[in-house]
């Protein structure tokens, strides 16, 4: 009774504390004027609930359940649904994202019975938003394309150009492509300027922001995200501001410039904490953890790393926040000397990594199962015509044929699914043991080597050859029959020789060709492999296993590529006793999670089969080189 007779008093503050605010806003007086209509009472209250989304969700999602609850009790589902859309996008400015999806669904329900399409394009936009947060990137087109569909029926301009918007989002998240991301992006510029849509052009310079910084042209970069900024201040929107500094702090700190970068990022600590935005406040957190970390002020960087990570924990069971806040402990404690804590928080961040890349694999099967239900039912309906041009039995031979490499490629994900999966049971395994029997200081470097070798495959190879597979299958099944071989073969060499201590140069190279097969379906012209070895080499030559592979793959992982400007590896003979695995660089912008595992391990590797050393750092070429020696 007390917990429930707080919660009630806290509640009728609150509801005070706007109704004072509200009592010389001319809607509120719309909203208390019984004797108007309805629908001139609901219109001013929804925009009243709307100028609070973005600075005072909960005082907007208040706001908004009062319209639901007059809605519903006058038999008005348009207005009702209209009041859901907005309860929602309260839950999204909070980082509710469940919550905001149910609101959302809710409003759809009524909005199909009540035909409101010009509503309905604004729902399936803001679920897209929530989608594409999620990085579930199938859904989040999905509702854009419906949202765009809607808008230019109903010849809505501003939803038309918010879709736009929305796709070159999703272009820059999922595959890096910045000429369509650009192309979009202009689209919507040029819808938003011949409305004057301040709030628009935001969301334009923000995004155009971010390809500059990919491409390296920082000073841009900058110009529009000081831009975008000052539309947010002249617009009090105060989570956008908070957004823009905190990505402005992030470039300063790239760029060196510290105290820029600090005065930034606690502003938009500031204000993420002022708006209740935990997730955001923990970012802002993790990002000036990193900046101390840049200016080797240890125990600062510990002190915000560690609030952000409670902070984390906070929001759900694993996030990338909270891998982050888990390596930027790691690093601080490391720099320190004090060993034992580093490794906890190293031993935390693979933790979370793999239950991450746990939960991607099954969100990566799921979107493969939607995928195969889509293509079944477009194949279904392409029979339908196939019957009238063609005789019966025909038909049948076709389908049985399909039918069957369909269970073939089915069988085939499943089976290297599967295997990954063993994979990495076996190597939890192995580390718990060790960890059993670590019980001085030299066990414990020798459990924080195993732990490293966790991290040697990298799980989001598969994961985007099997997105690139299910695209394949539809469009091109040669290619893709050509793919899943590729696919197979490289996965069962990493199976069958990552324990084995050397193996043939010839061998190597075989597997190689087949890898980077499948990065030349995903990256196409931006990335060349050039091998320069004889037959005499390849024959009596030997190499610990995967090595090519862990440098290639660190190649990609560090550098940017383009069809302008290519990354190229070769693969070379050094001298009589070493050959060379050399590419171009272009560093990637910003920071980038990662441990460094990869070269570490083939250095420890080597350490223990050769007396020979491996080396690796940039040449006076400006190309970054590992030179491995024979075995």
């Amino acid at each position: 009774m007390l917990k429930s007779g707080t919660f009630l008093l806290f509640l009728v503050l609150a509801c005070l504390e706007i109704f004072a605010q509200n009592q010389a806003d001319p809607l509120w007086k719309v909203w208390q004027n019984s004797a108007l209509q309805d629908t001139q009472r609901l219109r001013a209250i929804q925009q009243l609930a709307y100028k609070y989304v973005p600075n005072q969700p909960d005082s907007a999602r208040l706001l908004a359940e009062i319209q639901q609850k007059f809605a519903i009790e006058n038999n008005l589902p348009a207005w009702e649904a209209k009041a859901l859309n907005i309860i929602g996008l309260s839950y999204r400015m909070q980082s509710n994202y469940a919550s905001a999806l149910e609101k959302y669904k809710q409003s759809l329900i009524l909005l199909k019975k009540t035909g409101d399409r010009n509503t309905m394009s604004a729902v399936y936009g803001n679920m897209g938003d929530i989608y594409r947060l999620q990085s579930n990137f199938p859904k989040a087109i999905e509702c854009i394309l419906n949202s765009l569909t809607l808008a230019e029926e109903t010849g809505d301009k501003k939803k038309t150009a918010d879709a736009y918007v929305s796709i070159a989002t999703i272009y820059y998240e999922e595959s890096e492509n910045n000429s369509k991301s650009l192309e979009y992006l202009l689209k919507a510029r040029e819808l938003y300027e011949l409305l004057g849509d301040k709030q628009g052009l935001t969301l334009v310079y923000g995004n155009l922001s971010s390809i500059y910084l990919d491409e390296q042209d920082n000073d841009k970069a900058l110009y529009l995200l000081e831009k975008t900024l000052g539309f947010q201040q002249s617009m009090n929107d105060d989570h956008g501001a908070a957004t823009s500094l905190y990505n402005r702090g992030v470039v300063y700190t790239t760029l060196g410039r510290y105290a820029d970068a600090f005065a930034d990022l606690k502003q938009a600590t500031a204000i993420f904490q002022n708006i209740r935005d935990l997730e955001g406040l923990a970012d802002a957190l993790n990002a000036i953890g990193n900046l101390r970390l840049e200016q080797k002020q240890y125990s600062a960087a510990i002190e915000v790393c560690r609030d952000a990570l409670l902070m984390s924990r906070d929001l759900s069971s694993y996030s990338i926040t909270e891998m982050e806040s888990c390596l930027c402990l790691s690093t601080a404690y490391n720099q320190s000397g004090q060993y034992r804590r580093a490794l906890a928080y190293l031993q935390q961040y693979n933790e979370v990594k793999d239950s991450l890349q746990k939960q991607e694999t099954l969100q990566t099967l799921k979107k493969m199962e939607l995928a195969r239900k889509s293509a079944t039912d477009s194949l279904g309906r392409e029979k339908e015509r196939f019957h009238i041009e063609m005789e019966h039995q025909h038909a049948m031979r076709e389908k049985n044929k399909l039918l069957v490499w369909f269970l073939v490629i089915g069988l085939l994900i499943l089976i290297i699914a599967l295997g990954f999966w063993i994979r990495m049971l076996y190597y939890q395994r192995r580390v718990n043991k060790l960890k059993a029997h670590s019980d001085n200081l030299e066990k414990q470097h020798l459990l924080y080597e195993i732990a490293l070798l966790r991290s040697q495959v990298n799980p989001h190879f598969l994961f985007n050859s099997l997105s690139i597979l299910s695209s394949l299958v539809r469009t091109n099944p040669d290619l893709s029959e050509q793919f899943i071989e590729q696919l197979s073969r490289s996965y069962r060499y990493i199976l069958e020789q990552k324990e084995q201590s050397m193996v043939s140069l010839r061998t190597e190279i075989e597997f190689i060709l087949a890898y980077f097969f499948l990065l030349k379906i995903r990256f196409e012209d931006k990335i060349e492999l050039q091998i320069n070895l004889t037959d005499n080499l390849l024959d009596n030559r030997k190499i610990a296993p995967l090595t090519l592979q862990l440098l290639i793959e660190n190649a990609v992982k560090h550098n940017r590529m383009s069809k302008k400007m290519p990354l190229l590896v070769q693969v070379r003979e050094f001298d009589s006793d070493n050959l060379v695995v050399e590419n171009n660089l272009q560093p990637r912008p910003g920071p980038i999670v990662s441990t460094g595992l990869g070269l570490q391990n083939i250095v420890s590797r080597y350490a223990l089969l050769s007396d020979k050393p491996v080396w690796a750092g940039e040449t006076e070429r400006g190309t970054f080189a590992v030179k491995i020696p024979y075995l």
